[in-house]
């Protein structure tokens, strides 16, 4: 057994080291290329950069990825690559066209959906039962297609959203991976662990050029949506999973939905407080503005690399955090300390946020709070008087610094 163990880390390792130095060979030959052809990404007032960046990187992501597939299947017993292979190309090719041409929005999610629903037709990549998470049990294949179609779409496109600074998708996604590869590991789920180093070792050789001033290049919606794509599968791999799997985690089945969640925190936490801001302001919800916490990050005068790094830091807090929530506490204290995390988070960024509808909100805020404090004032002196509003202003003076 170990003589086994110690030959699958062998390949490993070597599968890291060639994907690893696979990408550093292809990026700057793409590079090179796009800047002959003009294929680069122009600036506008939303963008970060101020330069023509080249954004085809995600054909190296490609390349690396048919590669380990084929390498991996030495550890696949159910020959799943011929669907994932399908599903993979046609991603890229919509973001290739996408990256080449600008596809509307409605044929991007078009193809995103064939895609996708090659991919459903392996019962593998399918959620078929939530194993007793919210009392939820046994889902019919209708609803478990829908479903699983529904969250990794989700996942694409919100992954693609968070791509907006340089290294931010990167990082994300090499914790996302890794994450999904701890796992997979402890299950002896090798097939999967290489498609997560594959992603690992591609993310990392890409940040050198992601993060470089004079050799930039952008992963753009060729490598955003294949990444996206992948890690879906991944975390609908491990969702569909039985209460057998996880034995060797030492976690109950029911709170693997929730240590999903966790993980993908960052690109859900994002696409959903960016679509309930602009249904709240009765916008599109495919409307681009600057409420991206990338966007909040950088306003708040950070460094790309700086509020990359720490999001991926926060990300990571919160995973560690939750496993051992999951796996010591019950279901329902999990979810509690779930939701007291996002409520920090959302207070967090709206503290953060300098945008001018922000401001506006704030204010909105902070006359509800004066009209409140003024009720309990009241009430506290049993007198039918109204605040000095001087008097309360100086009282909240900490909390006007933190909001404005």
């Amino acid at each position: 057994m170990e003589e086994v163990l110690v030959s699958n880390n062998f390949l490993f390792s070597i599968l890291f080291i060639c994907v690893f130095f696979l990408t550093l060979f292809l990026l700057p030959r793409i590079r090179q290329n796009s800047l002959k052809l003009k294929l680069y990404d122009s600036p506008n007032h939303r963008s970060s950069h101020t330069n023509r960046i080249p954004t085809l990187g995600g054909i190296a992501f490609y390349i690396s990825l048919m590669f380990a597939l084929f390498y991996s299947q030495l550890f696949e017993e159910n020959k799943n690559i011929v669907v994932l292979i399908f599903s993979i190309t046609i991603t890229f090719f919509i973001g290739l066209k996408d990256d080449l041409h600008n596809l509307s929005a409605r044929k991007k999610f078009l193809g995103q959906i064939i895609a996708v629903a090659i991919l459903m037709v392996n019962s593998d990549y399918r959620m078929q039962s939530f194993h007793g998470f919210l009392g939820v049990y046994e889902l019919n294949k209708f609803v478990s297609v829908s479903f699983s179609m529904f969250l990794i779409l989700g996942l694409i496109n919100a992954y693609n959203l968070i791509d907006g600074i340089d290294g931010m998708a990167s990082i994300v996604g090499i914790v996302i991976a890794s994450s999904f590869g701890f796992l997979f590991y402890k299950m002896d789920m090798y097939y999967y662990l290489a498609i997560c180093i594959t992603l690992v070792s591609t993310l990392f050789a890409f940040l050198r050029f992601n993060f470089s001033p004079r050799k930039k290049i952008f992963m753009g919606d060729t490598g955003a949506l294949v990444v996206g794509l992948v890690l879906g599968m991944l975390a609908l791999k491990l969702l569909s999973l039985g209460i057998n799997n996880f034995s060797t985690l030492e976690i109950s089945r029911k709170g693997v939905p929730l240590l999903m969640l966790c993980i993908l925190i960052v690109p859900a936490f994002d696409i959903a407080r960016v679509m309930f801001i602009r249904l709240n302001r009765k916008s599109s919800v495919f409307s681009p503005d600057r409420n991206h916490i990338h966007h909040i990050l950088i306003d708040s005068g950070l460094s790309h690399k700086r509020a990359s790094v720490f999001v991926g830091f926060i990300n990571i807090i919160i995973i560690i955090l939750m496993f051992y929530s999951i796996k010591y506490f019950d279901i329902i204290t999990s979810i509690m300390i779930f939701l007291f995390i996002n409520l920090n988070l959302i207070m967090m960024f709206f503290i953060m946020n300098k945008n001018f509808q922000t401001r506006r909100t704030k204010v909105r805020f902070r006359n509800l709070l004066f009209h409140i404090m003024s009720i309990l004032y009241i009430k506290k002196k049993k007198k039918a008087i109204k605040l000095d509003k001087i008097t309360f202003n100086q009282k909240l003076k900490k909390i006007r610094i933190l909001f404005f």
